[in-house]
């Protein structure tokens, strides 16, 4: 702990007198000022940092030096020097926080000087509790940011985002110039490879190998804590190719990365006054949150990019039994993913809605291939076996937990709005919001394109005949959006 200097005023019209008090308390080990002229006394209490203030009572001209060195700093001490020996105005004094009322003429030196050390005792102790009371203010502060940070890191699904938001609030939070954020992947013979980078010169370092031992950023993850290096090059496990930062300032910090699979280290550089003891809780702090958050965003991605395979092998299937309408599955997606941008769907609903149109028609592959290539009308016998497709792709996909949602849509897409569509006769918003979107889209599809079972039509009579059925078939608002979007931004459409 920092020992505050005292620095401690005396003013007394004697010259002399001050210089004598000034001395025995230098000699005590305070750092003194002695004044005669009240006009200096004030200017010096007031332009600086006093602990204690000497003040001679009779002094000419120091009326009100108490209340307005107070004013300025409130924590300054005061040892009244005095000649009037009037019990009520000592009282009254030390009320108002004078630390002792002395006899100028009869108190000895040694005396006022344990007063004196009194009033910087008290001096020290009212600084610490204000040092205190305001630590406990950062403290809170930090832990409501790093709080507030924690839950923006967890709610991140994308992991290229959350490790740009995690190297971006370690540079602020930490004060460093220089910070990068590294994933491993170990290797069979023990050592590691730089798999994921971002932040400063993090292009330079994907791909790198690491030997067994090599690495600060390594040394972190292999010891789950934190590693604080003055001069980083200094240290044995440095590594050029993996820990140096772009720049030029000094000290060094990595902690490490570990939750589930996950593993690897956040590292932060260059501060010119080095790192201290928050700035490492800080770093150890972001660290452990989002090792979580990034172990969270993997399994995510792993999973869209399961959903994206197998949706690709099944809409490939249905395509190659369903000869007339290729292609229809992906354009019912892309059309639908037109209208839940206008409506600003959040991304993971946009992107329910979107697997949803892609596997809609799933349930035809259980179909016999006979009724998907029919010629001409259809008899209803085979009107009524289509329709158990929405049924059926439902028993398809029910034992793939992550599509779990997409289930209400795919039963309810042949459903109307005036509540005379099937399986289950539903009306209005009975309907799954993403269910209407995903009929409007397949209807659109389907009238707008040659086919057996519809009259052809171009694109205009397409919209024309969504518009003449908003409000019977269609949700007459999403209708209405369809239309206006199709209009403004057909070519933009990738199919």
């Amino acid at each position: 702990m920092v020992t505050l200097t005292a620095h401690v005023l005396v003013a007394d019209r004697d010259p002399a007198f001050g210089a004598r008090i000034s001395k025995m308390l230098a000699e005590k080990g305070f750092d003194t000022a002695a004044f005669s002229d009240s006009a200096a006394a004030l200017e010096a209490a007031l332009g600086g940092n006093i602990a204690a203030a000497v003040v001679d009572r009779a002094m000419p001209g120091m009326a009100g030096l108490m209340e307005r060195v107070r004013a300025k700093s409130p924590e300054t001490q005061f040892v009244i020097l005095t000649g009037d020996t009037d019990v009520d105005s000592t009282v009254e004094g030390l009320r108002a926080g004078v630390v002792d009322y002395l006899p100028r003429q009869t108190t000895p030196l040694s005396l006022l000087g344990d007063s004196v050390a009194r009033a910087v005792d008290r001096w020290r102790l009212v600084r610490a509790n204000q040092d205190l009371v305001q630590q406990l203010v950062d403290s809170t502060h930090l832990l409501r940011v790093l709080q507030e940070i924690g839950t923006s890191l967890s709610g991140e699904a994308h992991l290229d985002r959350l490790l740009e938001r995690l190297v971006l609030a370690t540079k602020q939070l930490c004060g460093a110039d220089s910070c990068r954020a590294l994933l491993f992947h170990r290797t069979a013979d023990g050592g590691l490879v730089v798999e994921t980078a971002a932040g400063d010169g993090s292009d330079a370092v994907r791909g790198v190998r690491l030997h067994s031992g090599e690495g600060l950023a390594a040394l972190a993850m292999d010891r789950d804590e934190v590693i604080d290096v003055g001069t980083p090059a200094s240290h044995p496990r440095y590594s050029r190719r993996c820990d140096e930062l772009p720049t030029t300032l000094p000290s060094f910090l990595a902690a490490p990365l570990r939750h589930g699979s996950v593993i690897g280290a956040l590292i932060a550089g260059g501060r010119k006054e080095g790192f201290g003891s928050d700035q490492l809780e800080i770093i150890r702090s972001l660290a452990r949150q989002s090792a979580v958050a990034i172990e969270n965003a993997v399994q995510q991605e792993r999973s869209v990019n399961f959903s994206s395979h197998v949706c690709d092998i099944l809409v490939g299937i249905l395509d190659g039994m369903d000869l007339h309408y290729p292609g229809h599955s992906r354009r019912v997606a892309a059309f639908s993913d037109m209208v839940t941008r206008r409506l600003g769907l959040p991304d993971a609903e946009r992107k329910q809605i979107h697997f949803a149109g892609l596997l809609h028609d799933i349930g035809k592959v259980r179909l016999n291939p006979a009724l998907l290539n029919v010629e001409g009308k259809l008899t209803a016998e085979s009107r009524a076996e289509i329709r158990r497709h929405p049924a059926l792709g439902v028993e398809i996909l029910r034992p793939i937990s992550v599509w779990e949602d997409l289930l209400p849509i795919i039963l309810s897409h042949h459903e109307r709005w005036d509540g005379k569509g099937y399986p289950r006769a539903l009306a209005g918003e009975e309907i799954p919001l993403g269910a209407r979107i995903v009929a409007l889209a397949e209807v659109f599809d389907a009238i707008s394109r040659p086919g057996p079972h519809v009259p052809d039509r171009t694109v205009e009579e397409a919209l024309a005949e969504i518009e003449r059925c908003a409000g019977t078939q269609f949700d007459p608002k999403l209708a209405r959006i369809f239309v206006e979007e199709y209009r403004l931004y057909a070519d933009d459409i990738k199919v």
